[in-house]
């Protein structure tokens, strides 16, 4: 048995390998490719929309309520035991004194009707449907907000990325490098040339790069995975960027602050809108309401289940129409204590649209200034690159000749590594100031809202 589980399993396993070892890669060339996918396929986006969605089959509940409400009725009743009274029995020619029963109506009656409700004047009605408009902007608001953090979401795991990979090629590099001078330095150590604390140094040296590149891959298939979370694909799907976003011209970010086109300050605005109506809602509570009201019904009685004869069949049309009138009076003072609730709801959002404000103000100018120092860190950092490799090789050169000791060596490798970690960290900053003034300007939300060749 075990032997034929065996070979039953085992080509179902092989099946699986080669069906995921021959799925194709999926390639995206441009940053904006990420970007629409990742729009289209993402599950919290996707809920968003289905929140407006739910909002707007809610505001058409609401305004369901000003409609005409009609509401009909049928029924049957077997009366197979209809109540007895008891009647003086002279009437019907028996003994003064005595009583006999008397039953009254027939034993089935068919009833029917329709009745009809119609607002007339309802001030609550008329302000609910406001705030349920009102509630449907700002949900619609939310779903650019969640648009505008998926979008920056996906341009920094893009990013780091892209930077996890140049930092394993330079640490690749340093590496070889490295191996490569361990190799000559033995030589040296077996003519006496080094001590044994030397080569030492660059054993360390080269398992301290060892463990480097392990992080540094670990640290980009952590963002792969997460940016496979982002676009909803499959952990087994191999992702392709081939756009590399620091040979990306910058998007013209200018200076302004477009206060009004934060999507955060426009969706708290919307708030405040929300509460002001909610506000007028419950004042609503203190208007009368006038109601309109119709009804037409039938009956029909018979004491035999099937005869509709006129004989022995009877029926009847009744019809009423009206207006009514509700008056609030007095309720405790409960309204006046749920409107004091609301109007401090309110002051509260306010004051959130304030504190909101200097934050924006704070994100905007930290976010400009870091991308004006870390393009200057750029090639500041690219330079020292450049001096640093050339220094290295220089006294690669004379260490080789015998000239330079290896002290000197380690020294000038230290300042290259550092050059590259301060250009890698210059190039990650600059990128991620550039979405974050993007973002808190405005004009991340303008392009979202009016996207490039729309009207």
């Amino acid at each position: 048995m075990i032997r034929v589980l065996f070979w039953l399993i085992i080509p179902c396993i092989c099946l699986h390998i080669s069906t995921v070892s021959a799925q194709e890669p999926l390639i995206f060339n441009t940053i904006e490719e990420t970007i629409n996918y990742a729009i289209e396929n993402n599950n919290n986006l996707e809920s968003a929309r289905v929140d407006q969605e739910i909002i707007q089959a809610q505001i058409a509940e609401v305004k369901g309520r000003a409609l005409p409400q009609i509401n009909g009725n049928a029924g049957f009743t077997d009366n197979f035991s209809l109540q007895e009274q008891q009647l003086p029995g002279e009437i019907f020619g028996g003994e003064p004194g005595t009583t006999i029963g008397v039953a009254f109506g027939n034993r089935y009656q068919y009833t029917a009707g329709v009745n009809v409700q119609q607002q007339l004047l309802n001030f609550e009605l008329l302000t609910s449907v406001k705030s349920s408009k009102a509630l449907a902007e700002l949900r619609s608001l939310q779903t650019l907000l969640t648009t505008q953090d998926l979008i920056v979401n996906v341009i920094q795991t893009y990013i780091q990325i892209q930077v996890y990979q140049k930092q394993v090629k330079l640490l690749q590099k340093n590496y070889d490098r490295t191996d490569n001078l361990i190799k000559l330095s033995e030589a040296k150590y077996e003519e006496g040339i080094i001590r044994k604390l030397d080569l030492n140094q660059l054993l360390v040296n080269l398992s301290n790069l060892q463990t480097q590149i392990e992080d540094a891959k670990f640290g980009k298939n952590q963002q792969v995975r997460l940016f496979k979370v982002l676009l909803n694909i499959s952990m087994n799907t191999v992702v392709v960027l081939k756009e590399k976003l620091q040979d990306r011209e910058p998007y013209p970010l200018g200076t302004e602050l477009l206060l009004d086109a934060n999507l955060e300050y426009q969706q708290l605005d919307k708030s405040i809108e929300l509460s002001v109506i909610d506000e007028k809602l419950t004042k609503a509570e203190y208007f009368p309401t006038l109601t309109a009201n119709f009804g037409y019904n039938y009956l029909g009685q018979s004491n035999e289940l099937v005869d509709f004869e006129p004989e022995v069949y009877q029926e009847q049309w009744s019809g009423t129409w009206g207006i009514s009138a509700n008056i609030p009076i007095f309720d405790g003072f409960q309204r006046r204590n749920r409107l004091k609730q609301k109007e401090f709801a309110t002051e509260q959002l306010e004051l959130d649209r304030e504190t909101l404000k200097l934050n924006i103000e704070k994100e905007f100018g930290d976010a400009r200034e870091q991308l004006l120092l870390s393009n200057s860190q750029i090639e500041n950092q690219n330079r020292n690159m450049e001096l640093a490799q050339e220094n290295y090789d220089g006294i690669k050169t004379s260490y080789n000749e015998g000239v330079a000791n290896l002290t000197e060596l380690l020294d000038s490798e230290f300042a290259l590594r550092q050059a590259q970690s301060n250009y890698l960290n210059a190039l990650l900053q600059a990128k991620v100031a550039e979405v974050t003034l993007l973002k808190s300007s405005g004009k991340l939300s303008q392009l979202i809202a009016n996207p490039p060749g729309t009207n």
